[in-house]
Parts: structure tokens; C-alpha cells; sequence
């Protein structure tokens, strides 16, 4: 019989508006640097149209590559990549409607440590404990 998997979610997820137009973005960076672990990983998911907003979530496909390539996720869709330790960003919204989306961290139990904190930050997302 199969131990439970445990997971760690982040929650409430993080709730992104960016108006348009705007020339406001930024800078491609990975989330260590906001105090995020490597156990992680980055759900993004857009809750406009990104065709109206023309702005997408741009990832580099390795750490330090800075390849970055559009996700493409269409409203109703979900993408997961490693956001601590590739680096990422949104555009500019140049165009007359708000881009919102919404994203989350979830890391799994051996490969993430709830207790783990790093030095300076101010406040940490909460998470939840689920067992599968």
C-alpha cells in the first residue's frame, strides 16, 4: 500500500491586475529572490483574455538561459513551470483592457520544507498542509 503524498499549497493564491495602457512592467526575475524556495512550483493562470491584452507570461526554458518564450495559456488554462529558479515576466499592457491573473506555488513533501524561511523577508505566503 502507498504512503500518502503530502503537498504544500500556497493560499490565498496571488491575485494580479495590471491596467492598460500602462508602460509599467517587471523585470524578469525568478522568485528566490522574493524569498521562494527551489521545492516550489508556479502555477499561472490568465483570467482575461490574453488576445485582448496582449500580454503573456514569458519564462526562460533553464535557469540563466534568458530565452524567454511566451507560455501562450489561454484564458481557462493553467501553466506550471519553476519560478525559483528561472527567471520570468509580464510585459508592458499597452492596450486599453486589464490583464488579471492568478497564480499559486505548490511543493511536495520531501522536496519542499514548510519551516524554511529566508533571512529579511518581511512576510511569506501562507500555505496549506493536503495529504493524498
Amino acid at each position: 500500500e502507498n504512503e500518502p503524498i503530502t503537498f504544500y499549497y500556497q493560499r490565498p493564491p496571488t491575485l494580479r491586475i495590471q491596467p492598460g495602457p500602462s508602460t509599467i512592467y517587471v523585470n524578469p526575475h525568478s522568485d528566490s529572490v522574493y524569498g521562494h524556495q527551489d521545492g516550489e512550483l508556479n502555477f499561472w493562470m490568465p483570467l482575461t483574455d490574453p488576445n485582448l491584452t496582449k500580454t503573456d507570461l514569458w519564462v526562460e526554458s533553464s535557469p540563466g538561459k534568458e530565452d524567454y518564450t511566451a507560455l501562450g495559456v489561454q484564458f481557462g488554462e493553467v501553466a506550471a513551470f519553476h519560478g525559483s529558479s528561472c527567471s520570468h515576466y509580464v510585459p508592458a499592457n499597452a492596450t486599453a483592457h486589464t490583464r488579471v491573473s492568478l497564480d499559486f506555488r505548490v511543493g511536495v513533501k520531501g522536496c519542499f520544507d514548510p519551516d524554511w524561511k529566508m533571512m529579511g523577508t518581511k512576510a511569506d505566503h501562507n500555505r496549506r498542509e493536503v495529504s493524498m
